[in-house]
């Protein structure tokens, strides 16, 4: 192999874009109203004052990978852009998740503070 094929490879695995995110959105896309019931139920709390930790807790166990998806949307957004465009992803899906950021922004901090918890530097 020449260098510059080696070079060549070397791109196109920096640039490939992991499957299980590429599955991960398609299952928020798939889910989405499902997903937006429960968070517009979050946010309703949320909003009450209420502490929606729990909520959260219970929504990343029984998806684990649609919350690290939505952790990523607030929280990696141009990372996730970029994958996203690298993988070609429909834009019906971008406006999903687009769409998801706008109406559950003020959830961000609150997802922030449990991820962090969770790694020991949060509350």
């Amino acid at each position: 192999m020449t260098e510059e094929e080696e070079e060549e490879e070397e791109e196109e695995k920096e640039e490939k874009v992991p499957e299980a995110l590429l599955k991960t959105v398609s299952d928020f896309y798939k889910e989405s109203d499902t997903v937006f019931k429960e968070f517009d139920a979050i946010r309703d709390n949320y909003l009450k004052g209420k502490d929606i930790m729990e909520d959260l807790k219970g929504f990343r166990s029984k998806r684990p990978g649609i919350f690290g998806l939505i952790y990523d949307i607030f929280h990696k957004v141009v990372e996730l852009e970029d994958k996203l465009d690298r993988a070609g992803i429909e834009k019906e899906k971008k406006d999903k998740i687009r769409e998801f950021k706008e109406r559950f922004s003020d959830l961000a901090d609150e997802i922030d503070l449990l991820v962090l918890g969770e790694l020991g530097l949060g509350r």
